[in-house]
């Protein structure tokens, strides 16, 4: 087969791709091919560059049946990757000697790491949904057994767990709520925002609500405003659901009676982490225990909790931090949580102007 002919079509192919030769020399092998193993491929032995028995057996029963074979292969390179590799013979027949045969291999790599890790991210999700729901279906059960049974004519018992009743429809009650939330998030968090928000005014307003909402969170909040804060372009309902939680939390999870500072500060265009656009930064600071190091990278998970039993008896579903994300990754803002033991927790969201 003609060697150009190889090299031409094996460099129009969109993934890894590698032709070998019967003793297993590559040949030929396109661009990205040569990203993932090395720029000198040309001569080398497949097994150096690919020392896995997986995808020798591919490549020996490609040969022994002509048969296009696959396999799958975990590859360590700077992270580790799933590829679907596949092996296929190329032959034709030699017009000058009958029954001659110039063979050669096309081994391919395909990369199915993120459809893997989405399958794992489903069933972990459905896990936590299952866990987090069968918990007061669980409490409900019995509550109902009990009522039926040994409280059917107490009525101080009746009353408390009626009461215990819902509280526990309640918590499945945000909790569809917040799965509801972040479908619809999903689904549009391609689309950026259109309007306009002044910022200061929008936390002032989630603020009061707060306040107004628990004797708790009363003068505790202190909001450090500065000068000409010019507006976000934003979603007014969901940047509100963003500092609701995000406020809500600090004076939830922070000592009693000790304040919650909220600062906003303007960078403008051209400035440390501005863009072209500038950026508009809030910055919540509370007094809590802290969290740990470990924890941070995660709080933004689904269903993830630094402190589980706390959150659940709290009321939290575990999705708040996930749906702040995922509003923020509309708005193309960030959303930043620094953390230290005995010290408190800050929470930075730089918004585009």
């Amino acid at each position: 087969m003609n060697p150009f002919f190889l090299k031409t079509i094996v460099e129009a192919l969109p993934h890894p791709a590698i032709i070998l030769e019967p003793g297993f020399n590559i040949s030929c092998a396109n661009t990205p091919a040569r990203k993932l193993f090395g720029e000198d491929l040309a001569g080398t032995d497949f097994i150096r560059i690919l020392r896995q028995p997986d995808a020798v057996n591919c490549l020996n029963q490609a040969v022994e049946t002509g048969k296009i074979v696959t396999s799958t292969l975990v590859l360590r390179l700077q992270t580790p990757r799933t590829y679907k590799a596949s092996a296929a013979i190329l032959s034709t027949k030699n017009e000058n000697e009958a029954g001659d045969k110039t063979r050669a291999i096309l081994f391919t790599l395909i990369d199915i790491s993120a459809e893997i890790d989405a399958e794992k991210s489903r069933s972990t999700f459905v896990a936590n949904v299952s866990h987090e729901l069968r918990s007061p279906l669980t409490s409900l059960m019995g509550i109902v057994e009990t009522l039926q049974g040994p409280a059917r004519n107490d009525e101080k018992a009746r009353e408390r767990f009626l009461n215990l009743m819902q509280d526990e429809t309640g918590r499945m009650s945000r909790l569809v709520g917040d799965l509801l939330s972040l479908s619809k998030l999903e689904a549009k968090e391609h689309l950026a925002p259109e309007g306009s928000v002044d910022v200061l005014r929008l936390i002032r307003h989630v603020t009061t609500v707060l306040v107004e909402s628990k004797d708790a969170y009363k003068n505790r909040v202190q909001i450090d405003p500065p000068e000409d804060l010019p507006p976000v372009t934003a979603d007014p309902d969901e940047l509100t659901e963003v500092f609701q939680n995000l406020i809500e939390n600090a004076l939830k999870y922070s000592t009693p009676e000790t304040p919650v500072h909220i600062e906003l500060t303007h960078r403008p265009p051209g400035s440390a982490g501005s863009g072209n656009r500038g950026r508009v930064c809030v910055r919540i600071r509370d007094q809590s225990e802290g969290i740990a190091p470990k924890h941070l990278p995660r709080l933004t998970e689904r269903f993830y909790r630094a402190d589980k039993g706390r959150s659940r008896d709290m009321g939290g579903t575990g999705l708040g931090l996930a749906i702040t994300k995922h509003i923020l990754n509309r708005h193309r803002a960030t959303l930043a949580i620094d953390s230290t033991l005995g010290e408190g927790t800050v929470v930075t969201v730089m918004l585009v102007v």
